[in-house]
């Protein structure tokens, strides 16, 4: 479905830019032909539909080339962050092939044993192999099958793979495009990695069903994404609280040009009133907020009336409910859980929320705990689920533990959140253990773990403190 798509964009957008690199740039027609190029040498390596396929890749036009060569096939693709890590729960799904930078792939057969073939990529040269003159036979039309694996911590903070259809990814993009009003003269900017549902949705899909223009940054740079906007015109920012954040702090005598923008939408994360308002005083827009997950997906929801610190209302496609300690719809400003009314949503997406494992009867919980007001504004006001979320990233505090016991001086060990729900919200540790130091730890971690999940403070001790039940006082520490 996703390949059918294309197909029919590049007939109607031709020649336009559909993605704007650091490097080179690819219309329409051009990612097109490079797609069937890759599919034709992912046939010959011998990939199949429901192959696993991960994709280390920084956000490039090689990662489209390589994502929709993929779904032409029906391969089912894991998109991970491209510092050289499989992590372990992807490895469990036994990938066959990877493709990534020449970094990624020395890493990807050690880290996972079933991977069988490795497809390097370069910036300049896109995807690399010699062309043997086999054209790309298409497998047929995926429509329900599942097209990609994401990980989400969901409500119990246990990282799990959530896969979703070429159906489902086309529709929610439809609908998301629909709802923020997106045309083919828009364009869009992309400023983090694709190894996430929302990012593929609003920065992969959306753009082409749209017809619209991406312009793609490999790494973050708030001068570089400020003069990218100006230079490319951008009108949609899609982004976490953090790139709105340094975007921000931009100085004001440098030279940035933010006049094309014409809407900001923050998601992943909470947003700070604080950066809320310093980038409207920077910037001229004003941000405004999306809220969903990948455990609740398709379920989410805008505030696109602007109300200050909300992040959607109670009505919609997708209705929300805030819960009291019974699981009854509380009525009033009382905190409680948040939760979509699968009973209230819109028909044509009951179908692909009727399974959701978060699901306990009419409603699908998110892990969350908000207030609504009296228009029906819903606000986040702190979570449920014990993840510890970085940059719109969630950490398993125990995939850090687990880590930090592998060290041979470690006895006992604590993860918790700094600074829990705020825009600067890090992973901090306490452990128990002898002739061991902090900054050591730290560095026995960034060796092992992505950097958003490394600890930014690790304190050693020579106990921790205990309830009376012998658990862990975490109101001490």
């Amino acid at each position: 479905m996703l390949y059918q798509l294309l197909t029919k964009q590049a007939k109607r957008y031709g020649e336009k830019i559909a993605i704007a690199g650091q490097e080179r740039s690819l219309t329409f027609n051009q990612l097109l032909e490079e797609t069937n190029a890759t599919a034709a040498h992912f046939q010959s390596r011998g990939a199949k539909p429901g192959d696993p396929i991960v994709l280390g890749m920084p956000p490039s036009p090689e990662f489209y080339v390589a994502f929709y060569a993929a779904a032409a096939l029906g391969m089912i693709i894991l998109p991970v962050l491209p510092s050289g890590r499989i992590p372990q729960l992807v490895a469990d799904r036994e990938p066959l092939c990877a493709v990534g930078s020449e970094q990624f792939l020395a890493r990807a057969p050690r880290l996972c044993t079933t991977v069988k073939i490795c497809i390097g990529c370069d910036a300049k040269s896109g995807i690399m192999f010699r062309p043997k003159g086999s054209r790309f036979i298409k497998a047929g039309i995926f429509r329900d099958e599942c097209v990609i694996g994401v990980s989400s911590s969901g409500t119990t903070g246990t990282p799990t793979i959530y896969y979703r259809s070429q159906d489902l990814l086309v529709r929610r993009a439809q609908f998301r495009a629909k709802a923020l009003g997106i045309t083919p003269d828009d364009v869009l900017i992309s400023a983090r990695p694709f190894n996430s549902g929302s990012s593929i949705n609003s920065h992969v899909i959306m753009p082409l069903v749209a017809g619209c223009k991406i312009v793609v940054q490999e790494r973050l740079s708030r001068f570089q994404a400020a003069d990218a906007i100006a230079k490319e015109r951008v009108s949609v920012l899609y982004a976490v609280p953090f790139v709105f954040q340094l975007l921000a702090s931009i100085p004001p005598d440098y030279p940035a040009d933010f006049s094309s923008l014409r809407l900001c939408i923050s998601g992943s994360a909470p947003l700070a009133d604080s950066v809320a308002q310093s980038f409207a005083r920077r910037c001229g827009v004003e941000i405004r907020q999306r809220y969903g997950g990948s455990h609740i997906h398709p379920a989410f929801t805008y505030n696109l009336a602007g109300v200050p610190g909300a992040v959607g209302q109670t009505f919609g496609a997708f209705p929300i409910a805030v819960l009291d300690d019974d699981g009854k719809a509380s009525e009033g400003s009382a905190a409680g859980e948040i939760a979509f009314d699968y009973n209230r949503v819109a028909r044509p997406w009951k179908k692909y929320l009727k399974e959701n494992p978060n699901r306990r009867g009419r409603y699908i919980l998110t892990g969350d705990l908000g207030r609504v007001d009296a228009h029906g504004n819903v606000f986040v006001v702190g979570r449920k689920s014990p993840f510890i979320k970085v940059h719109g990233n969630r950490v398993e505090p125990a995939e850090v533990e687990a880590v930090l016991r592998s060290h041979p001086d470690i006895q006992e060990v604590f993860v918790y959140a700094i600074n829990r729900g705020k825009p600067d919200e890090g992973v901090g540790a306490v452990v128990v253990g002898k002739n061991v130091k902090g900054v050591d730890l730290i560095r026995h971690c960034a060796q092992r773990l992505d950097g958003y999940k490394c600890p930014r403070r690790v304190l050693v001790r020579g106990s921790l403190p205990r309830t009376a039940h012998g658990k862990v006082a975490r109101s001490v520490l």
